[in-house]
C-alpha cells in the first residue's frame, strides 16, 4: 500500500522487534526539550514547528492538532537523529544525489509528487522533512548491508535493528514524559498520550 511505502524502512525495522525494553532514561530533560541522548537533543520548539507545518499543509487550525501528532513527530525526529548518528559514527554516508533519487522513486511509487506530498501530510510528515524520511530509510538499508553483506533483505534489516537498538541504549535516549517512553528495542515511543499537547501548541505560537 502507498501509505506503507513512505515509511517502509521504519515499518520493516519496527516489525522486526517485538520486545518492550526501554532505556534507563538517566539523562535529565529540561522543560524545553522533547528528547535527549548523549549524542543529540531535540528541543520542544522543533516538535511544535513540525506539528505546525503539518497543520498548515493540511489547512487546519494550528491550535487543534489530532491527538498523537506531537508524539509521532517526536518519535520520527528522534529515530531520524539516532539512525543518522549511528551512521556517522560508523562511516556510513549518503550523497545528496542518492537522497534525491530516493525521493524521486518514492514519488513515482506513490503516484507523483503531488500525491506523495498529500500522503506525507496525511501521515503527519511535513513536506520539508520528506528528505530526512528518505535519508533515514536509505541509511537503514546501508547499515543492514554493511553489517550483513551476504544476508537477504530481511536478515539485513534485522541486523540493522539489533545494532540500532543497542546503540539507542548506549546513548541513553529519553523523551519527555508527555509523549510516552522511548523503547530501545522497538526504536519507538510507547504509551504516549500527548497529555500536554496544548502546551506544545502554545510553544508553536510564540
Amino acid at each position: 500500500m502507498p501509505r506503507r511505502a513512505i515509511a517502509l524502512g521504519f515499518g520493516v525495522l519496527l516489525l522486526a522487534g517485538c520486545t518492550s525494553g526501554g532505556s534507563g532514561q538517566s539523562i535529565m530533560l529540561d522543560s524545553g526539550q522533547a528528547a535527549v541522548s548523549s549524542e543529540f537533543q531535540v528541543p520542544q520548539q522543533e516538535i511544535a514547528d513540525s506539528v505546525g507545518a503539518v497543520m498548515a499543509g493540511l489547512n487546519q487550525p494550528p491550535g487543534e492538532p489530532p491527538p498523537g501528532l506531537a508524539s509521532a513527530a517526536t518519535e520520527r525526529i528522534v529515530r531520524n537523529r539516532l539512525i543518522s548518528s549511528y551512521a556517522q559514527d560508523n562511516g556510513i554516508e549518503l550523497t545528496q544525489t542518492q537522497i534525491e533519487q530516493g525521493l524521486g522513486q518514492l514519488a513515482v511509487d506513490n503516484g507523483g509528487q503531488a500525491a506523495l506530498n498529500d500522503l506525507a501530510l496525511q501521515s503527519g510528515i511535513p513536506l520539508e522533512e520528506l528528505e530526512d524520511t528518505v535519508a533515514t530509510n536509505l541509511l537503514v538499508t546501508q547499515i543492514g548491508s554493511a553489517l550483513n553483506a551476504t544476508g537477504d533483505a530481511a536478515a539485513q534489516v534485522e541486523s540493522a535493528r539489533v545494532a540500532l537498538s543497542e546503540y539507542s541504549a548506549l546513548i541513553d535516549v529519553a523523551v519527555a514524559p508527555r509523549y510516552g517512553t522511548w523503547d530501545d528495542e522497538q526504536l519507538a515511543i510507547v504509551s504516549g498520550s500527548d497529555l500536554t499537547q496544548p502546551a506544545v501548541q502554545g510553544e508553536a505560537s510564540q
